[in-house]
């Protein structure tokens, strides 16, 4: 007998798309919102800038991504989520690009308010969007479900971050996480 794991009566494509949410979820999260935790401290360990430049560029990259919110809303509006997600992933990952190449300041903030405007097209708001058009009348559960795979985000990149730290600098990492994005 098929096991039965709660998820009868849901539209075609809907679980799929939960699950794919999930993971591209714990890669988002994980790599455009946590990854300042652990590069952050190499940054400044290699150029020797402080900890109030380097997390002022995350507080840009936050600013930009609440800037840009009102027209990622139009375009989730007008178009859903998906295209939007795949768009946001690949600014994303630009952004981790030029981060693996900043040299300077201004390229680091370059850098973060890139992966900020990343973060708006591919964090929860388009996630949710998609999942609603495409779970109909399952969107609430499915979209109560998903932060629970987001929400794995911390628990797999910052061990595996520093894992892969371990054998590569923080720039080799950004391009990781640049090719996770691509």
């Amino acid at each position: 007998s098929r096991l039965n794991m709660g998820f009868d009566g849901w539209p075609p494509g809907a679980v799929r798309a939960l699950v794919v949410l999930s993971i591209t979820m714990i890669i988002a999260w994980g790599t455009l919102f946590y990854g300042v935790t652990l590069i952050g401290p190499r940054i400044m360990a290699e150029t020797g800038w402080s900890k109030t430049l380097i997390f002022g560029a995350f507080s840009l990259a936050m600013l930009c991504s609440g800037l840009i919110a009102p027209r990622v809303g139009a375009w989730i509006d007008a178009r859903g989520g998906r295209g939007l997600m795949a768009l946001g992933s690949l600014v994303g990952g630009l952004g981790y690009l030029m981060l693996a190449f900043a040299h300077s300041p201004v390229m680091l903030y370059a850098a973060y308010a890139t992966i900020g405007f990343g973060m708006a097209g591919s964090l929860y708001d388009p996630a949710f969007a998609t999942l609603a058009r495409i779970a109909g009348s399952k969107a609430r559960t499915a979209i109560t479900l998903l932060p629970l795979g987001g929400g794995l985000a911390s628990t797999v990149f910052w061990p595996l971050g520093l894992w892969l730290l371990s054998f590569m600098d923080w720039r080799a990492l950004c391009l990781v996480y640049a090719v996770l994005h691509g």
